[in-house]
């Protein structure tokens, strides 16, 4: 088994860009799945977390966290958009890897991500901090 590039990646190294731009039938299975009176109404915008989510499942494969043997916690997340984005509207997302050490046999990474529309403005960010463990065998 190759070994996960969580394992190799340089501070700096750059993911992506990755075409998060998220579909109406996808919009609304995710409001489906999580609705009830407590959620927000985003009428015909998205819900911010799914754009990160779509990200995220990116940036999970090209770490290489898919790899048997490892095991990954989701330590710490943080977002921020300056504007709302609207159904189906191009959006992509380019990460950075911010920080990798190692600490007692464990990775502690931070995924930096700037999210773009089609202008190339950038609309949001978000900051992954993730534990991963494990060893890959050969």
């Amino acid at each position: 088994m190759v070994e996960p590039l969580i394992s190799t990646a340089t501070v700096g190294h750059i993911f992506g860009p990755y075409d998060v731009t998220i579909p109406s039938d996808r919009a609304h299975a995710y409001a489906t799945a999580v609705g009830g009176e407590e959620s927000p109404d985003y009428g015909d915008s998205l819900a911010p977390i799914l754009i990160v989510a779509a990200a995220l499942t990116k940036l999970i494969e090209d770490l290489g966290l898919y790899a048997g043997g490892l095991q990954t916690i989701h330590a710490g997340q943080e977002v921020s958009w300056s504007r709302r984005v609207k159904i189906g509207e191009q959006v992509d997302a380019t990460g950075k890897l911010a920080a990798n050490s190692i600490r007692r046999g464990n990775h502690f990474a931070t995924v930096a991500v700037s999210y773009t529309d089609s202008s190339g403005a950038e609309i949001g960010t978000s900051s992954t901090t993730i534990i991963v463990s494990g060893e890959v065998s050969s």
